[in-house]
């Protein structure tokens, strides 16, 4: 569930600098797009008008050039060269085409200036204009005789060249905007290129290093946030603190509390117990000598006062555990795992040491110990396994325990030291390590617990 809600505000943030230079990319070419639309819509409107205007014109030069070169008697137009358009012909941009009065081809000239436009500006001016734009006028001969007919169309190789220069200056204004675009990105970019060092903290944080802070952007809002984070993460640091040393001196009291009520018990309820134990067989003596009929009831109280010994023992085990203070951690869980391997012969547990984990500090050696009776007590009484394998660690590194068993791995309360996976996992994080059980397949169970150096260090500080 966390991780999908996770991924949906991923999904939902914003990349700045992405967004950024998608959205002035995107304006820059919508003004290109637009611009370059009203460029060639101008140029339509402007051919159309310019054909009308220029159709007169055009005529009446032919016109003067027909009556200097003709009698009123020759109505052919053989020899017709336009020339009398070759100086303003390449003004207007147009195409004339005469024919004679038959209908035959006489001449077809386009006056083009020079020079070559792409041929898809040609190609989208021509669609654009259509075959209908053009100019139809009749040529005449004086006394008003007809001698033949001209067309003018726009020279589309002119107007294209036209509308490509246009459209050039729009496309240098698009440039320019990207250009600025990349102006402005590549500060923004630089402004904001320390949020990689930032979500580098967040990361070390999330992993539990709570020493981390934040670096110092240049960016003023960056830096302000930065400075808020630290003073909150401080802050942090310190209210975990506390609390683990409120958690640490609440296990000591507890382990503390644990040993008197031990020592309490061994010493009056034991006692009394070998006393009621003596007395029973001192009775029982009695009774085989004179009264053969209190046997029965003397071999009853001894039999009840060697089971509370023997629960009592068991309980004084879980108290407080055998040999831990006096031995050490390694000969404690060996005593520990000997116990069960008496107790379930069918059952095969592993101790595996590596390092001095007697040299660790009390508060963490009586932790493990915990840790390793409750997972034990967990497995043997409701995962019902096979193969038991317990890996205590010590290095310059830290402190690792892994509990592992082939059994079902069901979790559930537990009639050992009292903590179950709770209380497992609180101890852990008082002693500043990490917890996890893990599921292993094809079955069982995985304990395991991790205590880096810093957190080794700071519970010996705690102890001193």
């Amino acid at each position: 569930m966390n991780e999908h809600m996770r991924r949906g505000r991923d999904a939902a943030a914003v990349d700045l600098k992405r967004h950024l230079l998608l959205r002035v990319s995107l304006f820059a070419l919508a003004i290109g797009v637009a611009a370059g639309a009203v460029v060639l819509q101008q140029a339509v409107e402007r051919i159309g008008t310019h054909i009308q205007r220029t159709g007169n014109t055009v005529e009446r030069l032919i016109a003067g050039e027909v009556d200097q070169t003709r009698d009123a008697f020759r109505r052919s137009l053989d020899g017709m060269a336009l020339a009398s358009l070759d100086g303003i012909g390449p003004l207007l941009g147009i195409c004339v085409a005469v024919d004679d009065i038959y209908k035959r081809p006489v001449i077809q000239r386009c006056f083009h200036a020079g020079g070559e436009a792409p041929a898809a500006v040609r190609w989208v001016l021509a669609g654009l204009i259509g075959p209908e734009l053009h100019y139809r006028g009749v040529i005449g001969q004086y006394p008003g005789v007809k001698v033949g007919e001209f067309v003018v169309t726009p020279d589309l190789n002119s107007e294209s060249l036209a509308v490509w220069k246009q459209i050039q200056t729009v496309l240098g204004m698009t440039l320019g905007i990207l250009l600025l675009n990349l102006l402005i990105y590549r500060p923004v970019r630089r402004a904001l290129r320390p949020t990689d060092q930032i979500l580098a903290v967040l990361g070390r944080m999330e992993a539990g290093e709570l020493t981390a802070r934040m670096p110092r952007p240049r960016l003023i809002e960056l830096r302000r946030i930065a400075a808020g984070f630290d003073h909150l993460a401080e802050q942090l640091q310190k209210t975990l603190a506390a609390q683990r040393h409120l958690a640490l001196r609440l296990l000591a009291v507890r382990e503390e509390e644990r040993r008197r009520l031990a020592r309490e018990l061994h010493d009056e309820f034991g006692q009394c117990l070998a006393s009621i134990g003596a007395e029973a067989a001192f009775i029982r003596g009695r009774a085989e000598m004179r009264d053969p009929e209190l046997l029965p009831a003397a071999r009853a109280v001894a039999a009840v006062t060697a089971h509370m010994m023997e629960s009592l023992q068991g309980i004084l085990l879980q108290l407080r555990p055998v040999g831990l203070e006096e031995f050490g951690l390694q000969a404690a869980l060996g005593e520990l795992v000997g116990g069960w391997r008496r107790r379930q012969p069918e059952c095969r547990f592993e101790l595996e040491v590596d390092g001095d984990i007697d040299a660790l500090p009390d508060a963490l050696r009586t932790g493990l110990y915990r840790i390793v009776q409750e997972s034990l007590t967990n497995a043997l009484r409701h995962g019902h396994p096979r193969r038991v394998v317990v890996d205590v660690r010590a290095d310059a590194a830290g402190c690792r325990l892994q509990v592992d068993d082939d059994g079902a791995g069901r979790e559930g309360p537990t009639a050992g030291s009292g903590l179950g996976v709770l209380g497992m996992h609180e101890r852990v994080e008082a002693l500043g390590g990490r917890f996890a059980l893990v599921p292993l397949l094809p079955r069982g169970m995985r304990v395991a617990a991790d205590f880096p150096a810093e957190a080794v260090r700071a519970v010996e500080m705690n102890d001193e």
